[in-house]
Order: structure tokens, then sequence, then C-alpha cells
């Protein structure tokens, strides 16, 4: 396990919980916009097993469990507060497992999914065991099955020390395309659909449509097969 991993395990994950409270009641409409931009997409799919990596509390998780009508949710998280918040909020369709994605033994218990969302995660992870991460997540990902990532997408190569972390180096990693580039490059992974947006506006447009930024984020919906 690298150094950056265990921070988030052991403290990081955590004080972030505690630093990003909010009513846990009602699951924030960014979350949400992730999935719904692309239900044209999925709806009359057939998704029996959702996975979300980096879950916090499981809402977006919930959330997409009961819009798909899967049966089984489940959610890799480091924080431990934040598994224990949302097992007692959804454990009825959704069990949270604290890890993370580049932990070979928390995927054990996890079947091969019809959909699996990355919501702002890979940047966090560290370059030592990002394609550890990429493969654990490729391989519980069923053929045919779908992708949904939400990641920064910049002009240039980009590592920013985490502001929150004084004691460590710890990293985000912004790459040009995205993480998404990863799993196109392998091959089987195709764009079904994408949509850029800025932190400043966080105004949706056409993927070929975006300005010079570094604050660019980009939502896009991947199909596993091979075309």
């Amino acid at each position: 396990m690298t150094n950056q991993d265990k921070v988030y395990l052991d403290k990081e994950a955590d004080d972030f919980f505690e630093r990003n409270k909010y009513d846990f009641g009602i699951i924030p409409s960014k979350k949400k916009d992730l999935v719904d931009n692309f239900e044209q997409y999925l709806v009359g799919k057939a998704i029996s097993n959702v996975l979300e990596i980096g879950c916090h509390i499981g809402d977006l998780l919930n959330y997409s469990v009961e819009k798909f009508e899967a049966q089984n949710g489940f959610g890799i998280e480091p924080s431990g507060n934040a598994c224990e918040e949302g097992n007692n909020r959804f454990s009825q369709k959704c069990r949270l497992i604290k890890g993370v994605a580049s932990q070979d033994d928390v995927f054990d218990s996890i079947p091969a999914c019809d959909l699996v969302i990355v919501n702002d995660v890979f940047c966090w992870i560290s370059r030592e065991s990002i394609l550890r991460s990429v493969a654990n997540i490729d391989e519980h990902i069923r053929d045919s099955g779908y992708l949904i990532i939400r990641d920064f997408l910049p002009s240039s190569f980009i590592r920013n020390q985490n502001r929150h972390v004084n004691d460590h180096e710890v990293f985000c990693h912004k790459i040009i395309g995205s993480h998404a580039e990863i799993f196109k490059q392998i091959g089987n992974y195709q764009v079904l659909a994408s949509r850029v947006f800025s932190d400043v506006h966080l105004s949706l447009t056409e993927t070929r449509e975006y300005g010079v930024s570094e604050n660019r984020w980009i939502d896009i919906l991947l199909h596993k097969t091979w075309e």
C-alpha cells in the first residue's frame, strides 16, 4: 500500500467526512446530476449490481440503485466514519466497505457489476497505485457494463499538494483527457456521452465546445464493449 493510500485510510478520509458534512437526508444535486445526465442511456438496461468507488456515505450509490431498480449496491470508501453513516442509512440495498481501489481484498466479496461510478476519485489516487486501481475496477465491470466517471479535464498535467495534509506528500493529479483516457486506450471502452463543465460557472456544454481552462471537469459515460 502506498503512503498516500495509507494517509487517506488512517486519517484524511475521516477528516474530509467531518469537514464536508451536509444534510445526509438530501442527496446534493451535483451528485444526482452525474447520474441523471446519462439516464437516457441506462434506463431499461439490465443493471443488477452497482459499484461506487469512493462512495462517501453511499447516497449517490443508493440513488443509482433505486433509479435503475438494481438488486445490490456496493461501495468502497476509505473513511470508516462515512461507511458507518452509510451502512446505517442504506444497509437495506447497499453495503459499504472501508478501503481503497488499489486493495485487491476489498473487492473479494463484490461480484461483477453492470454499472460502476467513480466520482472525483481518480485524481486523489497515488501514481504508484493508479494502474492497480484501474485494473481492479476494470475487473469488476461486467462485459457490456457501464462506467461513469467525473474527473478534472485540464489542458496540461497538473499535480497539487492536498492543502489539508501538512505532514505527508499527498497530491491531487489532473491529467490531460481525464483518467477516462486510461480506459479508452484499452480499446474495449467506448464513449456513449460526455459533458464538460467549469467550477466557476457550472454550465454544461458539449465536449467539443470547452475553452482552455484549468478548472474544467468532465462527466463521461463509457460502455465496456469492443467495437
